[in-house]
């Protein structure tokens, strides 16, 4: 039906040259190949980073470092790379390669599919500092106080190694933390303590096992209750589960696995 149909516009795009790329390391250890703009204005925001997804996307638009490409905000948000602009007789730099280790950590890199993932864990600070901001997002554990930059001080200054030292946190601790005084300390005290009693739902997605959203995190809490009860189950339980598939089942019995 006519009232049904949205029109939009084509997403405004621009050119720039490529300076670098560089890889990024997710919380779930995922690497994701990142250029690294001449500062161009796209629809009146300055662009200077833009996504190229995956190592498998690099080589089929071929984009290398030096290069001039097209670039648009997908959805007038995310900043990406369209295609490369040939020139003619300009001479290329090498093809782009995902590295063999983490450029934070130094852990092995696993191909798995289309994609990268670094080995380490949440001994990779990355994934360590990323973890802990989905951890204490307001979808999960809903911490006020705790954004990314006090994570990374908390990382940075040795606070904090693994999720849960958040716990342990002192005041004293916190004070010494660019930005804290006794009242913003008392009340991300606070916070943390009243973020103890949450749903097992919350707490599931809080953990960030790898496939497990909010709506697969309330499916498992619903179905086995407790956390001891899931840490123990099998893959073939979790796939008697309607709406849990194979991926869902394989990763959720190794984060266990792995954290025991």
């Amino acid at each position: 039906p006519r009232w049904a149909v949205a029109y939009k516009f084509e997403p405004r795009n621009e050119v720039t040259r490529v300076e670098d790329i560089v890889v990024q390391v997710g919380r779930t250890g995922k690497l994701t190949p990142v250029a690294l703009l001449k500062p161009v204005d796209v629809g009146g925001v300055t662009v200077s980073r833009a996504t190229l997804h995956n190592a498998g996307e690099v080589a089929r638009k071929d984009i290398r470092v030096g290069d001039l490409v097209k670039v648009e905000r997908a959805g007038d948000v995310i900043p990406a790379v369209v295609e490369r602009i040939p020139e003619k007789d300009k001479k290329r730099s090498k093809p782009f390669k995902m590295p063999e280790k983490c450029p934070v950590c130094g852990a092995p890199v696993i191909e798995e599919g289309a994609y990268h993932f670094c080995t380490g864990g949440l001994s990779c600070e990355a994934q360590l500092k990323r973890g802990i901001s989905h951890f204490v997002s307001k979808s999960a554990l809903d911490i006020d106080g705790l954004g990314s930059k006090t994570v990374e001080a908390l990382v940075d200054n040795g606070l904090v190694k693994s999720v849960a030292d958040i716990f342990r946190l002192r005041k004293e601790d916190l004070l010494t933390l660019e930005g804290f005084a006794d009242k913003s300390a008392e009340n991300l005290l606070s916070s943390i303590e009243a973020s103890k009693k949450i749903s097992l739902a919350r707490f599931l997605y809080a953990l960030g096992i790898r496939n497990v959203g909010e709506h697969v995190a309330r499916i498992l809490a619903e179905r086995f209750g407790s956390i001891e009860r899931l840490m123990d189950a099998k893959e073939e339980e979790l796939l008697a589960i309607n709406e849990v598939g194979p991926e869902v089942a394989r990763c959720t019995v190794s984060f266990f696995k792995d954290g025991k």
